[in-house]
């Protein structure tokens, strides 16, 4: 996982644990499932171009 996506899911939900209303608290773990959804999607991406860079077959 990235910096930036490391900060974004702490202070995400550093924010949902202070949220008094359920539906502000609610929206916020949601978010926060997407953000790390989107950095695993992120590192399997870097992965994959990695994995295509370094194919001995292609070059």
């Amino acid at each position: 996982m990235s910096e930036t996506g490391q900060w974004l899911s702490q202070t995400v939900s550093d924010l949902s644990t202070k949220q008094t209303q359920y539906e502000n608290r609610a929206f916020l773990v949601a978010m926060k499932k997407v953000i790390e959804e989107q950095n695993k999607r992120q590192a399997q991406l870097e992965g994959e171009v990695d994995g295509r860079l370094w194919n001995h077959e292609q070059w």
